[in-house]
């Protein structure tokens, strides 16, 4: 066989276990067969060099062997080409020949700017073949733009990043987006920019399409249509008329696209020269600066004047809509309609072409939502708050099937019901599909739908990885919370930041937003949820006195009002991780059995793997590793089952240690490798900093603890270089002692033991392992013990009686 021949064998050979890892046995049986070289595993290793060269997909070493992992296609965003594009040819032809990393398309609105970047996209767009990404950054629309880092999140996540590991840092995402780039041939389309920003790649091989009505370095500035390319658009459009009413009609219309196009879409039931007798008459608005754009408000005014009246104030009512695209039911929201009626009125619009259809999705053109804007008058606001009413109320709804344990405002009384949801799935896919103009909405809304809404989404998007949406949401309520002297609205604010900030691993900001939060607090359960959530960070940075007192209030406040056996629940399980860090494990499996028998009872998969989980730990740390081993994999199997994979990670860790002290090192670094994995993918930094204790990168994990802020992993660390270095362990049972950590206590000073040969120490350590159960410890101690009982005396003489 020759060495192409076995580079398309071992290829054969992971693709057939994609995603698994395959051993190296096994790949040097499917490579070289019966006739394995010399040295197969070095061979093997230069093989899988070659092949990671030839093909894209990544291909991943794992402690025992090879693993594929398939390399997702690229994003494919771009909108479709529209079929009566005319003209431009020159400027298509120099633009397609360019390879310039930003080719820019500017000029004044209606002059068919998008257009032309999309026809360009669709034309080069074999040139990128791994992808092209779009945006409409709605710059010079009414209503909120779209941020750089919003479009960097969407960009992010389009090419492969799990939201969890999109930073929420503007440097750290612009950083990632041009490192998933790099490499790669992608095309960006930044549509309706104000300048050229960080989502431009900047990377060798991309390029970006960027249209704007600013001027930008480098533009091709687009004039209106010249008059043959006029005529070719009404030629394809099929207007009649002589050729003086046909040039009579491109001047009217300011030989601009925009204007045409909705002349076009008014002539279907007129004659072009009863439309250009209206066109010369008094309807035009006042022109703005922007040169012709009188000819576009003018098409506007006309179409919009012979539209019925129920769709006329239907259009001038999606002027307050806050999103870039909306379909039939958010029409009938805004318009107090049915969705029959809803829908005949959005066809009208569309056919007076002032609404363009993509599928089942509609959207207005930034120039005529301006118009509808101008036009909406008193019936505006009434209209904004039923959609920001029917928003709430639906949200609110699939949130608490999405993310039911997820603690939320008392609702607010609404005059709009919002829709329902058969499963939680079905709630999950609406919010997915109206995430963007729900970010949106939040950003116009007044008080208090601001901050009610952005708590509704809150455990969504938290649970989703959607962290810059997030932070914006978050830090939007709070400050209409703030401008309303809304205490509990402000509360429940700091509440949702400081869960991001422990979501990232900020501690200390954490602890600030909960300190707020509790100060706000006026109702006993919101203090309880606020409590709850600050004794987990406390917990996490190991203030175990603090985070016991919180705690213990928290589970003392909620048991004093009505019955809610989902939170408790959690509730219970933080608590019991409190008193298995103070080494009270007996005492945390109480509690984790409590937690347990509620989320049996209320059928909550992920409460109740949350709770075996709990058990699981506490029986590793007392050295019962058989039943650790059997609560920790029904625990996974409960992840797995409830759809939240990113419980794993902290599973598979554990697994992982109860492999390394029974003493299967193999398996340990196995399991700690696709921990890692996991908490990589899912954004978990502190269980990255524990797999990578276990995988004895101990140097790292110490600087990921200490950058987080997570203590625990730092002393696990340390417990395995102090076998090594007396110093450390001395260092480590002061820190130990000095910060509480009860359950660290008897290994660190067995430790100090070993690496000193105290066997005094070594006692101690025996006698703190007994009072703690950490049976593990004790067997561990008794054998060092016994090692140093049966060593011969120093001098190497023999006594005399």
């Amino acid at each position: 066989m020759n060495g192409e021949s076995r580079l398309a064998a071992l290829h054969r050979a992971l693709a057939a276990r994609a995603g698994e890892p395959v051993l190296f046995g096994d790949l040097v049986q499917a490579v070289w067969g019966a006739e394995p070289p010399a040295k197969p595993l070095p061979a093997l290793r230069s093989l899988v060099k070659r092949l990671r060269r030839s093909v894209d997909d990544e291909i991943v070493t794992d402690a025992s062997g090879y693993r594929l992992v398939v390399r997702a296609p690229g994003p494919a965003q771009l909108p479709a080409d529209l079929p009566d594009f005319v003209g431009r040819e020159d400027e298509l032809a120099a633009l397609s020949s360019s390879d310039a990393p930003v080719l820019a398309i500017t000029g004044p609105p209606g002059v068919g700017k998008t257009a032309l970047a999309i026809r360009l996209a669709h034309r080069i767009r074999d040139r990128f073949p791994d992808g092209q990404l779009h945006v409409n950054l709605r710059g010079f629309a009414t209503g909120p733009a779209v941020t750089v880092d919003q479009a960097l999140g969407r960009f992010l996540r389009s090419l492969g990043v799990p939201p969890a590991k999109v930073p929420l840092d503007l440097d750290e995402q612009v950083e990632l987006y041009r490192s998933k780039l790099r490499g790669r041939r992608v095309l960006v389309v930044l549509d309706n920019a104000t300048e050229l920003s960080p989502l431009v790649p900047d990377v060798e091989g991309c390029m970006a399409v960027v249209t704007s009505r600013n001027d930008l370095p480098g533009q091709t500035r687009l004039e209106v249509l010249a008059d043959e390319d006029a005529r070719a658009l009404l030629d394809r459009w099929e207007i009649e008329g002589t050729t003086e009413q046909r040039a009579e009609l491109i001047r009217l219309c300011a030989h601009l696209p925009l204007a045409l196009r909705i002349a076009d879409a008014h002539l279907t039931d007129r004659h072009l020269s009863d439309y250009l007798t209206e066109l010369r008459g008094d309807h035009r608005l006042d022109a703005l600066e922007i040169e012709g754009d009188a000819a576009v408000r003018a098409a506007f005014e006309l179409s919009y004047q012979s539209l019925p009246d129920d769709a006329r104030r239907l259009f001038r009512l999606l002027g307050v809509y806050p999103g870039t695209d909306f379909d039939v039911t958010d029409a009938a929201v805004l318009g107090h309609l049915s969705t029959e009626d809803s829908a005949r009125q959005v066809g009208v619009l569309v056919r007076a072409g002032l609404v363009q259809q993509a599928g089942e999705r509609f959207q207005l053109h930034d120039l005529i939502r301006l118009f509808a804007s101008e036009q909406v008058g008193a019936d505006g606001p009434a209209a904004l708050r039923r959609l920001l009413s029917f928003y709430l109320a639906t949200a609110r709804t699939a949130a608490e099937l999405a993310t039911p344990a997820v603690k939320r405002l008392d609702p607010l009384p609404l005059d709009v019901e919002g829709l329902a949801f058969a499963t939680a799935d079905d709630a999950r896919a609406w919010l997915d599909a109206k995430r963007a103009v729900l970010v949106a909405a939040v950003q116009v809304a007044p008080h208090p739908f601001a901050s009610h809404l952005a708590d509704s989404l809150r455990g969504y998007l938290y649970y989703g990885g959607y962290r810059p949406e997030l932070k914006m949401l978050l830090e939007t309520g709070l400050a209409s919370a703030r401008a309303a002297g809304d205490a509990v609205c402000q509360a429940a604010m700091h509440n949702g930041l400081g869960h991001l900030r422990w979501m990232l691993g900020e501690f200390d900001e954490a602890l600030a937003s909960f300190g707020e939060a509790v100060e706000l607090t006026k109702s006993d359960r919101s203090r309880a949820s606020v409590l709850n959530n600050r004794g987990v960070v406390k917990r996490d940075t190991g203030d175990l006195t603090g985070a016991l007192a919180d705690l213990g209030e928290a589970v003392r406040l909620w048991r004093l009002g009505p019955d809610e056996p989902g939170v408790l629940a959690a509730m219970l399980f933080n608590l019991g991780t409190i008193h298995g860090a103070r080494a009270e494990l007996r005492t945390a499996i109480a509690h984790f059995e409590e937690a347990r028998q509620i989320a049996e009872a209320t059928g909550s998969t992920i409460n109740l793997a949350t709770a075996v989980e709990g058990i699981g730990i506490a029986h590793r740390e007392l050295g019962e590793f058989d039943e650790a081993r059997r609560c920790l994999e029904a625990a996974r199997a409960g992840y797995q089952e409830g759809g939240a994979s990113e419980g794993e990670a902290n599973v598979l860790f554990n697994l992982a240690v109860v492999a390394e002290e029974t003493g299967d090192s193999e398996q340990a670094r196995t399991l700690a490798l696709r921990s890692l994995e996991m908490a990589r993918k899912f954004g978990e930094l502190s269980v990255e900093a524990d797999a990578l204790v276990v995988l004895e990168d101990l140097r790292v994990a110490v600087e990921l603890a200490d950058r987080i802020g997570y203590p625990v992993a730092r002393r696990r660390a340390q417990l395995k270089l102090a076998r090594h270095d007396p110093g450390i362990a001395e260092e480590l049972v002061r820190d130990v002692r000095d910060n509480g950590d009860l359950l660290l206590e008897a290994p660190a000073v067995l430790v100090l033991a070993e690496v000193t040969g105290d066997a005094a120490v070594a006692r101690e350590a025996l006698e703190l392992a007994k009072a703690r159960e950490q049976s593990a410890v004790v067997a561990r101690a008794e054998a060092f013990l016994a090692a140093l009982a049966a060593q011969p005396p120093a001098n190497g003489g023999s006594t005399s009686s």
